[in-house]
C-alpha cells in the first residue's frame, strides 16, 4: 500500500523526535502540538493565542498549559517564562462577562457557593448530558450562559437536543448556540418552536421515505427538490399519501412525477386535505360515469334507429 500526503495548503513542520514521544502523548497533547505549530507565526504573542486555541481545540487554558508542559519536558518545544492565568480574581458573573472562559476549579467552586441558581443549572446540565463536569465543562457552560445570556430553561433544552442527536461536544454546542443566537432564536419559546418545527420536518421526511420505499439511501437531486418542496410547503402527509394511492390506481405503479402532478393540480384547485381530495376524486368518477352513460345511450339509440331503418328498407 502506498500513502501520499496531500499538501494543498500551508504545511506544518514538526521535529522527527515527536515520533518517539507519541506513545506517551494523549489526545490533548496531540491537539495542542498541532494547534500551536499551525500558528507558529504568532509565537511572540502567545498570550493572545490562548483564546484562539481554546476555541479551535475545545480545551481550556489549563488543559493547553498542561499539554505545553508535556512537550517542553519531552524536549520538543521551549517555554520562555510562565503564562499565568489572568482571571484569578474573577469570582462573579459581572466579572466573567468580559473575560475568557478559563477559570480554575477553585474559582468555579466559590462561584457556585455564592450563586445557587448557577449551581442548580450545572447540576441539571450534568444530568442532561449524562456526565460529571470537569473544569473545561464548567468553563464551556459558563461561556454560553454569560456570553449569549440565554435562560436556564433555554440552555437545558439546547443541551437535551444535542444529547438526543448524539452531538454533545462543547464545540458543537457552542456552534449551535451561536447559530441560534444569530438567527434571533434567543428565548425559550422561540427555541421550543424551532425544535418542534425541526422534529416535524424529520417526521415528514421519514414518512415520505417509507411511502416511496426510499429507505436510508441518499435522495437523488430530483427527489430532494420535490420532497423539500413538499416539506417546506407543509403539505399534509395524508394528502401526499392520497396522491400516491391515486397514482397506483391509475397507472399501476409508483411514479414520483405522476404523484407530483396530482398534488400540484390539487393545490392549484385549493384542495389541501385528504378528505377534500377524496371528494374531488369521487366527483371526477361520477362525471366520467355520467359521460359514459350518455355515450352508451347515444350509441344504443343510433343502433336502434339504424335497425328500424334497415327493416323499413327491406319491406320496400
Amino acid at each position: 500500500m502506498k500513502i501520499s500526503i496531500k499538501y494543498t495548503g500551508s504545511i506544518i513542520n514538526l521535529p522527527s523526535a515527536v515520533v518517539d514521544t507519541l506513545k506517551d502523548a494523549g489526545e490533548n497533547e496531540l491537539k495542542v502540538l498541532i494547534g500551536v505549530t499551525s500558528f507558529a507565526s504568532r509565537f511572540n504573542d502567545f498570550d493572545a493565542l490562548f483564546p484562539i486555541l481554546c476555541d479551535k481545540l475545545d480545551l481550556d487554558v489549563n488543559e493547553i498549559k498542561k499539554a505545553l508542559s508535556f512537550w517542553a519536558k519531552a524536549g520538543i518545544i521551549e517555554l520562555e517564562g510562565e503564562c499565568e492565568l489572568s482571571c484569578d480574581a474573577v469570582l462573579s458573573l459581572a466579572d466573567i462577562e468580559n473575560a475568557s472562559p478559563s477559570f480554575t476549579g477553585a474559582q468555579i467552586t466559590k462561584l457556585l457557593e455564592e450563586n445557587k441558581e448557577m449551581e442548580s443549572l450545572f447540576k441539571s446540565a450534568q444530568e442532561v448530558l449524562g456526565k460529571s463536569f470537569n473544569t473545561h465543562d464548567y468553563n464551556s457552560l459558563l461561556y454560553i450562559k454569560v456570553y449569549f445570556k440565554f435562560s436556564d430553561e433555554y440552555i437545558l433544552m439546547l443541551l437535551a437536543h444535542c444529547a438526543e442527536i448524539e452531538k454533545s461536544s462543547w464545540a458543537y454546542i457552542r456552534k449551535t448556540a451561536k447559530n441560534l443566537y444569530d438567527e434571533g432564536i434567543d428565548t425559550f419559546e422561540k427555541l421550543d418552536m424551532h425544535f418542534s418545527a425541526r422534529r416535524n420536518k424529520r417526521s415528514l421526511e421519514y414518512k415520505i421515505r417509507r411511502l416511496f420505499g426510499v429507505g436510508e439511501r441518499e435522495f437523488t437531486k430530483r427527489e430532494r427538490e420535490i420532497f423539500e418542496k413538499w416539506i417546506n410547503s407543509k403539505i399534509n402527509f395524508e394528502l401526499i399519501e392520497k396522491a400516491y394511492e391515486l397514482t397506483i390506481d391509475n397507472i399501476g405503479k409508483a411514479s414520483l412525477a405522476y404523484t407530483t402532478k396530482v398534488l400540484d393540480n390539487w393545490l392549484e384547485n385549493g384542495i389541501k386535505t385528504a378528505e377534500a381530495a377524496t371528494e374531488s376524486i369521487e366527483k371526477h368518477k361520477n362525471k366520467l360515469s355520467m359521460s359514459t352513460f350518455d355515450t352508451d345511450d347515444f350509441f344504443e339509440a343510433a343502433l336502434k334507429r339504424s335497425s328500424e331503418m334497415f327493416k323499413e328498407g327491406s319491406k320496400e
